[in-house]
């Protein structure tokens, strides 16, 4: 279960870029096509296949989406963001993001963040350094950096308990109420 008290920064993260352009939307996030031996096989494989055909061949835990303008546009899909969890992104940095998006991406407890000026800070492949602490986005590659917003206590709560759901049911068991389990 979550600590109910507001979490304190995670410590800073490291990971590779993957520099996409803008108005990349819910389909091309949670796209068809291929069909893989389960619902989670199907949405890793398909994830931005149709701009990034070597992406789920090639992508890492820990690595970085960083989109340009109107990222996750289009159908309000969690599905987009379960993709990329499915591929090991760890965080999205992008120069602005539709907001429906975004309310998905903390419910699933994706970090999304709108950074502008980020697709001038990396090219494909770089490394950088998130830091929440600090507030700051640094490329390690090339160097430079950027300032990050301010994460509110309350979504940094929803991404430390791995998303929505489990807020939801630490806080009915506080309450004394279970959800019941299924089979």
């Amino acid at each position: 279960m979550p600590d109910p008290t507001p979490p304190a920064h995670p410590a800073p993260h490291t990971g590779r870029v993957w520099l996409i352009g803008d108005s990349v939307d819910t389909n091309q996030l949670a796209g068809g096509g291929l069909a893989g031996k389960d619902r989670q096989d199907t949405l890793r494989i398909n994830c931005l296949r149709g701009l990034r055909p070597d992406f789920t061949d090639h992508v890492r835990p820990g690595d970085i989406l960083v989109a340009g303008e109107n990222f996750g546009c289009g159908s309000a899909r969690q599905s987009a963001v379960e993709a990329l969890q499915l591929c090991g992104i760890s965080y999205v940095l992008a120069e602005s993001v539709a907001r429906i998006h975004r309310r998905n991406s903390i419910a699933l407890a994706l970090p999304t963040m709108t950074v502008p000026g980020i697709t001038g800070l990396v090219t494909d492949g770089d490394r950088i350094e998130i830091d929440e602490s600090t507030l700051t986005v640094r490329n390690l590659t090339r160097g430079g950096h950027l300032p990050l917003p301010q994460t509110p206590d309350s979504v940094r709560e929803i991404y430390r308990a791995g998303g929505m759901l489990p807020v939801i049911a630490h806080r009915l068991a506080a309450q004394g109420i279970h959800p019941p389990t299924t089979p």
